[in-house]
């Protein structure tokens, strides 16, 4: 695939920190583009667009299934001028419940509020949201909890094993960039 030069400049903002399911589909998605692309992350969809329009950020991507997608896009564009510019389907990691191998049963379950429908949650006592499926894994490190919604490649490592694989879902991503504030422009005129 061809790329520019401007896309080696390009910065993407996305959801998450390292390692989480959003970095995962974004370094994929750049790395397929061959594109040498800047990464920067925001706790949560309105801090990403906050750094797109402040211009610390050129280009944004979110998962079209995330709760803020649709209401994040709608601002961006018709407040900002900020558009769509790529969508694509990938592939997210997968998935695993893990838990610590000295628990039997777990009784207790961290998880990412979007990967709530994955499974059926009726043999917890109690499920915990959390801000990530990484912040889930490293809960379940410190022993915050019993077992863990979150990425299969952590299985057999420091104590946790595998209780439930999840296939890796797939979805539709959505990127919107600042280069569109020009085309929006041309639109109006």
């Amino acid at each position: 695939m061809q790329h520019s030069r401007a896309e080696d400049e390009a910065i993407y903002v996305t959801l998450g920190r390292e390692g989480t399911n959003h970095d995962f589909v974004l370094r994929n998605h750049l790395r397929e583009r061959r594109s040498k692309a800047q990464i920067l992350y925001a706790a949560d969809a309105s801090g990403m667009l906050e750094r797109c329009v402040k211009g610390d950020a050129t280009h944004l991507m979110i998962c079209a299934a995330h709760p803020d997608a649709a209401e994040m896009v709608a601002i961006a564009q018709y407040v900002h001028g900020i558009l769509l510019t790529d969508t694509f389907i990938a592939s997210s990691e997968a998935l695993a419940v893990l838990r610590r191998s000295d628990i039997e049963r777990p009784r207790t379950i961290a998880l990412h509020p979007a990967t709530r429908p994955y499974m059926t949650l009726s043999e917890f006592d109690e499920v915990i949201e959390v801000n990530s499926t990484v912040a889930a894994f490293e809960g379940l490190l410190q022993r915050n909890w019993d077992s863990a919604l979150t990425q299969r490649r952590y299985a057999n490592a420091n104590g946790v094993m595998i209780v439930r694989p999840i296939e890796a879902a797939r979805d539709a991503w959505l990127v919107l960039s600042r280069e569109g504030i020009h085309e929006r422009h041309r639109e109006l005129e």
